[in-house]
């Protein structure tokens, strides 16, 4: 039986640095190691474990389709679901709220505890702790965490 998490995402700091002119995000300066991270976090549990990938962001005032855009420019819209994509822009609400947590749980249809929130702002993971969620501070940090205690056969330590 496969069974299934999600991981969610910061983009800023965590994930790419934003490239903003007069005001509006244009671009993501993608870093070096996350298409490996995310693509080793998609397959970090084997075929036993489903790893769904989304992306909660602080967005300001773009709208999906200019976040949708400029996630695919980057090559990072490629790495994620995008129906797990959640922009506090579109949501009404940003990472400070446990709110914004509790609808990304509910969009992936997974317990809490199946879900992990990685992003570089301690108080931002503390508001995902939170509502249940595991956290982690970075990409790579999360595969471990993946593969040691969601794998149905983690590795010996």
């Amino acid at each position: 039986m496969v069974q299934g998490i999600a991981v969610f995402f910061d983009i800023g700091d965590t994930l790419a640095s934003p490239i903003v002119e007069h005001g509006r995000l244009v671009a993501l300066a993608m870093y070096p190691l996350v298409p490996d991270a995310l693509g080793s976090a998609r397959i970090a549990g084997g075929g036993d474990l489903e790893v769904a990938i989304g992306l909660i962001s602080n967005t300001g005032d773009e709208t999906f389709g200019t976040m949708m855009n400029v996630l695919a420019t980057s090559g990072l819209g490629a790495l994620v679901d995008e129906d797990l994509c959640l922009f506090s822009s579109v949501e009404g609400m940003d990472k400070s709220q446990p709110a914004l947590f509790t609808r990304a749980r509910d969009r992936a249809d997974l317990p809490a505890a199946r879900c992990i929130y990685v992003g570089e702002d301690p108080t931002e993971r503390a508001t995902a702790r939170s509502v249940g969620f595991r956290v982690s501070p970075q990409p790579l940090h999360a595969l471990h965490l993946i593969s040691t205690e969601f794998a149905p056969n983690p590795p010996p330590h």
